[in-house]
């Protein structure tokens, strides 16, 4: 591995029995990513905020209930980091925005916090985001190499996993916030159908589109956290048929640019797979990619102008400049033009999924070239916006380096409100094959 910031945190299934077992104290398993922070933040700057002495207090009260056998759920004792659009009760939420520096400690959590404290977790403070979860890019970088962005807009959520700090944490997924961190820091993550889970407490960008997302090292550890938050951890896992499951790599002009050492991991994903004893094949997308791009884009700057046209009314040299911009162009597009375009981008998600039944899992490349030079930029997102636009399930899953020795990975995706299948058939290719289980160190 190419950098010593980068630590697989654990698998939360495996800190959630330790502790349940009596055998991993919660206290010491904070203080054990504590002192990892120290080690890596003035580094990696992957965190905002953090309250030590809170997330300690928290984890004595999760030991006692261990010892009174009073379990809450399946994070008991287990800290999590939430980006910072998103609220948590004790914590300040600042956008990476200058104009909200100064602004008050929220009063309440979010739908998804309250439902990671719920199920036992220790909210251990706020990940770093581009500003208002856009372009305008925050001090976070990459684990694998510092000089390297860690992608956007949840920069700080991928590379707090990547690091060693936390072994979950939350983002936001609008265009490809959740799922392309996950691959340039070489972790994994589950991007739920849209508006499936709640948004209550999160900052607006494109309501259309904005859904939380669940990082962690491996597959397992993302569907894990999905699971948790969308309450399918209440639910009896599902074995798999394999002839019933329908595998397909889509094939779109949009990939013309990948580079070779992601088009391998796609040819590798496929034989793995095969070799699973599933059945793979490769299909052209009944709809040009290109045009989701175009759809969806369209849609989110007329959405993000109405939802953050407010901003206009601070300075502008408090509002990033490309945030500046994007409200303004979609102040400008009318309410005819945006119905328009919405009626298009469902007649294609139409299309789209209508061409394959609903067992369908789709294999798609995540990234076109690792994780860029520099921090001016988050990366290209257009191999994962399309699959956003169409709105269903999207899993991250890092495969490999490529030949300067950052990560690369792949898409898994599926049909709307087909999370669970998605996520059940990534935990059983988790289980069954090392290729699927996270990088190794």
């Amino acid at each position: 591995m190419s950098s010593n910031y980068v630590k697989n945190p654990g698998n939360l299934q495996n800190l959630f029995n330790q502790i349940k077992d009596k055998k991993l104290s919660p206290v010491e398993l904070i203080n054990s990513y504590v002192n990892r922070i120290n080690d890596t933040q003035k580094v990696i700057e992957q965190w905002k905020s953090y309250d030590f002495e809170k997330a300690i207090e928290t984890a004595k009260l999760r030991e006692q209930q261990v010892i009174d056998n009073n379990i809450l759920g399946p994070l008991h004792g287990i800290p999590v980091g939430i980006k910072d659009i998103i609220h948590a009760e004790g914590f300040k939420t600042e956008f990476n925005c200058k104009a909200f520096k100064d602004t008050e400690v929220s009063k309440l959590d979010s739908g998804v916090v309250l439902a990671l404290r719920s199920a036992g977790a220790i909210i251990l403070g706020k990940t770093h985001t581009t500003e208002f979860a856009f372009y305008d890019p925050s001090p976070a970088r990459n684990p694998h190499n510092p000089n390297h962005t860690p992608g956007g807009s949840s920069s700080g959520s991928g590379s707090s996993v990547a690091s060693g700090t936390v072994p979950m944490s939350v983002g936001t997924q609008t265009m490809a916030s959740v799922n392309r961190p996950a691959i340039y820091c070489g972790i994994s993550a589950f991007k739920p159908t849209n508006g499936s889970i709640t948004t209550y407490g999160i900052s607006p960008l494109a309501p259309s589109f904005d859904t939380p997302g669940f990082y962690g090292w491996s597959i397992a550890d993302a569907c894990y956290g999905y699971n948790i938050v969308s309450l399918n951890d209440k639910l009896p896992l599902k074995s798999l048929n394999k002839q019933d499951v329908n595998i397909v790599s889509i094939i779109d002009d949009l990939t013309s640019d990948i580079n070779p050492n992601v088009s391998k991991q796609i040819e590798e994903t496929k034989s793995m797979l095969k070799e699973l004893g599933f059945n793979v094949e490769e299909k052209a997308s009944p709809v040009k990619f290109n045009d989701l791009l175009d759809l969806h884009w369209e849609m989110l700057i007329y959405e993000t102008g109405k939802n953050l046209q407010f901003l206009l009314n601070h300075p502008n040299e408090l509002i990033g400049p490309r945030l500046l911009q994007i409200i303004k162009d979609g102040l400008n597009i009318n309410i005819e033009k945006y119905t328009e375009t919405k009626s298009k981008l469902n007649r294609s998600i139409n299309k789209f999924f209508s061409s394959f039944n609903k067992n369908t899992i789709f294999i798609f490349p995540a990234i076109p070239n690792s994780a860029p030079v520099g921090l001016e930029s988050t990366g290209e997102p257009k191999y994962i916006a399309p699959w956003t636009a169409l709105s269903g399930p999207i899993v991250s899953c890092s495969t490999g380096l490529d030949d300067s020795k950052m990560p690369v990975g792949i898409l898994l995706c599926a049909h709307p409100f087909k999370d669970r299948y998605l996520s059940n058939f990534c935990m059983d290719i988790y289980m069954k094959s090392e290729y699927f289980t996270g990088l190794k160190l």
